[in-house]
C-alpha cells in the first residue's frame, strides 16, 4: 500500500474513533441535561400538589396532567396518572421520588421519546460532521498530495541509492519546506556515506598494497637465503672462504628479515592504537638521556645539540626516543662523512637537521608512506625497507603531534617533530 493510501486510511480511522468518542460524549451530556431538567420539573411540580382529606385535589390532578403529559404519577401507592403514548407498555422509565406533606410522590418519565429526540440530534450532528469532514477531507487530500508527491519522489530516489550512485545527490523540485529539510538531511547522510565508502576503499587499497609490499620485501631476503643455501650445498667442504661468505650473506639477510618483521609488528601495534605509556619529561631531558646512544652511532659524524626546551610534556619516552633515533640514523645514512647532524629543541618542537644530499620536492609528499623509498637500489644495499618514517609518523599521530620535513637538494634536510601543547 502506498504512503498516500496508508495516510488516508489512518485519517479515516482516526476520524471514526474521534466521531465515536464525540457521539458518546454528546449522548452522555444529553442524558444528563434531560435528567437535570426533569428533576427541576419534578421539584417545582411537587411543591404545588395540594391534598384534601389525604387525597390529591382535582385541581392538583389537572395540574399534574398538564405538567406531565406522558409521565406516570403515583402518590402513596395510588396511580394518579398512567403512562401515555404509543410505547407506554414496553418503554423504560426514569423514576423520581419526592416527599410532600408526608406523602410519597413517585413520577416516572418514559425514555422512548427522550431516546428518539437524542437520536434525532445525533443524526443531525452526524450529517453536519459528515459534510464538514467531506469538505475538510477534500482540502486535506490536496495537502496530502502536495506533501506526499515530493516525499514519494524522495523515497524513490533514496531506494535507488547504492555505493556506486551515492555521489548523485537526491533532489526534489518544488517541495515544501519540511521536505526540503528532509532532502538536506539525506544529502548530508550521502556525504557522510560517500566519505565512509571512499575511506573504506582507500583503506582496502592501502591494505592490499601493504600486503603486496610486505610480501615482496620478505621474499627478497628469503630468496637470497635460499640461493646461498643452495651454494653451500653445492660447495666443496674444503672451500672455507666460499662457505664463510655464504653464511655471512645468510646472516645478513636473516637480520634484514628480522628487522623488517619487527617493523611490521610495530606498525600493526600502532594501527591498533594500543595505549601509550606516558610520563612527564622535558624534551631536553629526553635528548640528554638519548645522547650516549646517538654519539655511538658513527664516529665519522658529529652530533651537535641545541637544547632550549625545559618545558615538561607528557609522552611515551621510549617511542619518542625511537623516533629521534630513527631520524638521526637516516641523517647519518644519507649524509657525507665528517658532516654534522644538529638536534634542536625549543618550545614543544624537536628538529633534526643534516648536511646531506637533500630530497627532491617530488618525493616529499610521499616520504612518510609505507615502503616508499627514494632510491630503492641504495635502500636495499643499506638495509632500508621504507618503514622507518612511516613508524615515526604513526607514533607522532598517536601522541596527537605532527612530523614535517623540509629539504633542499645539495644542502640538507630538516625533520621537525611538533608536540601538542600541554
Amino acid at each position: 500500500m502506498s504512503m498516500r493510501k496508508q495516510l488516508i486510511w489512518r485519517t479515516v480511522v482516526i476520524f471514526i474513533i474521534l466521531y465515536g468518542c464525540l457521539a458518546l460524549l454528546l449522548g452522555a451530556i444529553f442524558k444528563y441535561s434531560m435528567h437535570v431538567e426533569q428533576q427541576q420539573l419534578v421539584d417545582g411540580a411537587v411543591q404545588n400538589i395540594q391534598f384534601n382529606d389525604q387525597k390529591v385535589t382535582e385541581e392538583s390532578q389537572h395540574f399534574l396532567a398538564q405538567q406531565f403529559p406522558t409521565a406516570k404519577v403515583v402518590i402513596d401507592g395510588q396511580q394518579i396518572l398512567a403512562l401515555r403514548g404509543p410505547h407506554h407498555a414496553t418503554t423504560d422509565t426514569r423514576v423520581f421520588e419526592q416527599q410532600q406533606q408526608g406523602h410519597h410522590v413517585e413520577i416516572s418519565f418514559p425514555l422512548h421519546e427522550e431516546n428518539e429526540l437524542m437520536m434525532t440530534q445525533l443524526m443531525i450532528f452526524t450529517s453536519v460532521v459528515a459534510v464538514l469532514f467531506i469538505i475538510a477531507f477534500l482540502f486535506y487530500r490536496r495537502i496530502i498530495e502536495q506533501t506526499l508527491a515530493p516525499l514519494n519522489a524522495l523515497n524513490t530516489q533514496v531506494r535507488q541509492l547504492s555505493a556506486e550512485t551515492m555521489h548523485d545527490k537526491v533532489a526534489v523540485p518544488h517541495a515544501p519546506l519540511e521536505v526540503k529539510e528532509l532532502e538536506q538531511s539525506v544529502q548530508h547522510m550521502q556525504d557522510r556515506l560517500q566519505s565512509a565508502f571512499e575511506k573504506e576503499y582507500a583503506t582496502q587499497q592501502m591494505l592490499q598494497q601493504f600486503v603486496s609490499d610486505a610480501s615482496h620485501e620478505l621474499k627478497t631476503p628469503l630468496t637470497s637465503i635460499q640461493g646461498f643455501t643452495e651454494i653451500l650445498l653445492r660447495s666443496p667442504l674444503d672451500n672455507v672462504q666460499q662457505i664463510r661468505q655464504s653464511i655471512e650473506q645468510i646472516r645478513t639477510q636473516a637480520t634484514r628479515m628480522t628487522k623488517l618483521t619487527e617493523h611490521l609488528l610495530q606498525l600493526a601495534h600502532l594501527d591498533r592504537e594500543e595505549p601509550l605509556q606516558c610520563e612527564e619529561i622535558s624534551l631536553d631531558d629526553l635528548l640528554e638521556d638519548l645522547a650516549p646512544i646517538l654519539n655511538m652511532l658513527n664516529e665519522n659524524y658529529t652530533i651537535h645539540y641545541m637544547l632550549q626546551s625545559p618545558l615538561p610534556i607528557s609522552v611515551d619516552v621510549m617511542k619518542i626516543q625511537q623516533v629521534i633515533l630513527n631520524l638521526v640514523q637516516n641523517a647519518i645514512r644519507y649524509s657525507p662523512i665528517n658532516t654534522t647532524v644538529t638536534i634542536k629543541t625549543y618550545g614543544y618542537t624537536v628538529e633534526v637537521l643534516d648536511e646531506g644530499e637533500g630530497i627532491a620536492s617530488a618525493h616529499l609528499a610521499h616520504i612518510f608512506e609505507r615502503f616508499y623509498r627514494i632510491d630503492k637500489h641504495r635502500a636495499r644495499q643499506s638495509g632500508g625497507e621504507g618503514l622507518g618514517l612511516a613508524i615515526c609518523k604513526s607514533i607522532m599521530e598517536q601522541h596527537g603531534g605532527q612530523i614535517r620535513v623540509a629539504s633542499t637538494v645539495g644542502v640538507g634536510t630538516c625533520f621537525t617533530l611538533i608536540f601538542p601543547f600541554k
